[in-house]
Parts: C-alpha cells; structure tokens; sequence
C-alpha cells in the first residue's frame, strides 16, 4: 500500500499482482473504517469513467512510474515458473538458518516466495566461492537496488554451493536431529491437545513423520553436503565410538587384574596408558620456536684420565 496519497493523485491500479496496470484519479477517500479505502476513477479503456471502492493494496504507485513498476513485475513474474518442493525449502531454510548471514544474503516470502536477495556480492564468494553476478549466469534472476534477486532454482544452488564449502555445521544438525527422532519413535514425545491437556505422542505415529519428512530431508541435506564429507564425519564418529567402547573395555580389565592381585602392573599400566594418550592436540605436528642457548640442556659427559704406564 503506498503512503501520503491525495485526492487528485493519478495512481497505478492492479486489480491482481501480475494483472495489467490500469490509471486511475483518487476521487475521494473513505476513512469510515480502520483501514482506508480509496474511491478510484477509471482515466482509461472500457472502464473509463466508472467509479470504484477499493482497497490501498490495488494502488501500486504513481502513474508517472508505470513503465519502470511493470518492468519490475515481469521481472517478478518470469521468476514464478520454479516450484520447490516441502523437503528443498525445508533444506534450504536450514541451510540459510546455518550457514548464511543474512547480511550478505536472504530468501524471500514475497513477491515471489523462496527467492534470494543478495545484499554483499563480495561476501557471497567467500563464504560460496561464486559472486552474485556467477549466480545470475546459472540461475534466472535480475538486480534491484543495487542488489542481486535470484529465483527459487538460484536460491537452491546457494545452499548446495554452501553446504559443500561448510558441510560440518549442517551435518551436526542432521545427526542431532536423527538423534531426537531416534528418542520419539522408541517412546512418543510430550504434546498438548487442542483442549490444553498434554499426552505423549505415539511412537508408530513418530516413525510415520520421521519416514516422511526427516528421512527425505536429512538424505537430501547430505547429497548437498557431499560423499566426501559425509563419509569423513562418520569415519570420524565411528573412530570415537571405537575409542570409547575399548576404555570400557580396559577398565573392565584392570578391574579384573588388580582382584586376581596384579595392583603395581595395573597402576604402571595406566599410568602410561593415560599419558601417552593419542589426541587431536598432541597428534598433528607442532612446530615449536628456536632455543635460545640459555634454554638448551647441559649435558655432562665424564671420561676417565689416560693411564701412563710405568708411573
């Protein structure tokens, strides 16, 4: 809805929001309700001269602008023909929610929904490795205001793009995620009913949800983040599980040896075994400083006095 309109205003009136532009005169303004209303003349075509109640939002700015207000409403409207699915905008709602500030770049509701507007060109190719201008080169899209409007397909290739350069942050969503679904298909979780009484879902029901919104999700989530990632954090996890399952392992052993009497082996055995751990600290080489001469170690070596035979 535009803002400080008159009576007399010649107005831009679109009775949809891709419809054609129509002229119209404010002719008189009805303020008997909350909301304004405007009666609006017709200046042109078969409708010249007929009079019509309407509301602010039909009123798209002044008649002057018209040519550069339809321009941007084909833009808009050649962005609608890509429809997403339920699984790619939750996808990509994560992936902006993870990884992009939305100082560099953010989708839209509107005109046209899950459209992105890119505010930092120079940003989006660090964190992506493809400026705005790639963007348009592979996706529909126009700029604005000095910004970059991509439609729904770019949008979906700045999250693919970002989820190959950082796949860690959404990994660990989709793990923890898998790990609470995990919880509510083996008991239910609490819910409250439409008269305020809580419950416990039931966990056939939660397996139902899980099979047709968390499986596809967290599946397509990992196909944008790539084999090469997904395959490093498992082998990593896996590595961790493997670590711990063996210390239960060890305890339960010297548990066993020091009832069967062997108390001094045990203590020297995981004496060492404690500190000659194996960590991501001590496990990657350091490079360490020069000594200065005063920090090197003394080392004496004794030698015995030659022997002279005959004295």
């Amino acid at each position: 809805m535009m803002g400080d309109i008159a009576v007399g205003d010649e107005l831009i009136y679109r009775v949809r929001e891709y419809a054609a532009s129509e002229r119209v005169r404010v002719a008189e303004i009805d303020e008997r309700k909350k909301t304004l209303r405007y009666v609006v003349e017709f200046l042109d075509g078969e409708k010249k001269g007929i009079r019509e109640n309407v509301p602010g939002s039909r009123l798209r700015g002044r008649w002057a602008d018209v040519d550069q207000y339809d321009a941007l409403m084909a833009h808009w409207e050649s962005l609608e023909d890509y429809e997403l699915s339920d699984i790619e905008t939750d996808a990509l709602e994560r992936v902006f929610i993870l990884l992009m500030p939305s100082e560099i770049a953010e989708w839209l509701w509107s005109p046209v929904r899950w459209t992105t507007r890119i505010h930092d060109s120079a940003g989006l190719e660090k964190l992506i490795g493809v400026s705005a201008e790639g963007m348009l080169a592979q996706a529909p899209g126009f700029t604005l205001d000095g910004d970059t409007i991509l439609s729904p397909d770019g949008t979906l290739r700045v999250a693919r793009y970002a989820c190959r350069v950082k796949p860690m942050p959404v990994l660990d969503w989709v793990e923890q995620e898998e790990k609470e679904y995990q919880e509510k298909c083996r008991k239910g979780s609490p819910a409250v009913s439409w008269d305020n009484k809580p419950y416990t879902t039931d966990p056939d029901w939660e397996y139902e949800q899980y099979l047709e919104y968390g499986r596809p999700l967290h599946e397509l989530l990992r196909s944008w983040c790539g084999q090469r990632a997904v395959t490093l954090k498992e082998r990593a996890e896996a590595a961790e599980a493997e670590v711990h399952r063996l210390d239960l392992l060890i305890e339960d052993l010297f548990a066993q040896m020091k009832a069967n009497g062997f108390e001094q082996a045990v203590e020297y055995i995981e004496r060492s075994y404690v500190k000659d751990r194996i960590t991501a600290y001590n496990h990657r080489t350091l490079v360490e400083r020069p000594l200065d001469p005063s920090e090197m170690p003394v080392r004496v070596e004794y030698r015995r006095a030659p022997r002279w035979w005959g004295y």
